[in-house]
């Protein structure tokens, strides 16, 4: 019988970095299958709940935040080299809205009562970092979630209803009472933390010292 690992990966959708640890995780879960029975939960975060609903220009944001060009043009050059080691790909010139993730947040939430959490949120990164797309916008949400599979008038009256609300703000509070200050974290099994956008063979070795605290 293989091992039980649950993963819980506490992220942003408006954090690089996020993207490019996900990406490893799920690289080192999928080269894993054979070995470990292994499921991956996503845990909301948000790094500025203060984001207007509508969204603000990302390159006055991201100069507000850095305080020149210069600096978080250097800071997207180093994720980018990341993101390209990690077998993928970010595309900041096409990404110029700053999003308030909270309804992505409860997209993805309300994607677990399918089973399609990882793919939902695997398509909300992908059209955020590499196409670019404006997600605080609800038409290029409903398109988000048709790729995977939901039909957009079903997800239209989701946005526009209150349903997740409750549940997504009761897990943010979540994550800050086990503690985490910051994105990317990841939980295994409640036992090993891991920070940051590691590689993938960071993952495949905590999956090895999960298996031995289970046999302790």
């Amino acid at each position: 019988m293989k091992k039980k690992i649950v993963v819980e990966a506490v992220v942003d959708i408006v954090c690089p970095w996020c993207f490019v640890g996900k990406k490893s995780l799920l690289d080192a879960v999928a080269q894993s299958r054979s070995e470990f029975d292994i499921e991956v939960r996503f845990l909301p975060f948000q790094l500025d709940a203060s984001t207007p609903r509508e969204g603000v220009s990302r390159s006055e944001y991201l100069k507000k935040k850095f305080g020149s060009d210069s600096r978080f043009q250097a800071a997207e050059e180093m994720v980018q080299k990341a993101a390209k080691a990690a077998g993928t790909e970010i595309h900041f010139e096409k990404m110029h809205v700053h999003i308030n993730t909270f309804d992505c947040h409860r997209l993805i939430w309300w994607a677990t009562q399918d089973g399609k959490q990882v793919e939902v949120t695997t398509a909300i990164y992908d059209a955020y970092f590499v196409k670019g797309e404006d997600l605080s916008k609800i038409e290029n949400l409903k398109i988000v979630m048709s790729r995977a599979g939901y039909e957009p008038q079903k997800v239209e009256e989701f946005l526009k209803s209150s349903q997740g609300t409750q549940e997504v703000q009761n897990l943010i509070e979540e994550t800050y009472n086990l503690g985490v200050s910051g994105v990317p974290f990841f939980i295994l099994n409640r036992e090993i933390g891991i920070s940051g956008a590691q590689p993938k063979e960071i993952f495949l070795q905590a999956f090895q010292e999960t298996e031995t605290h289970l046999e302790d």
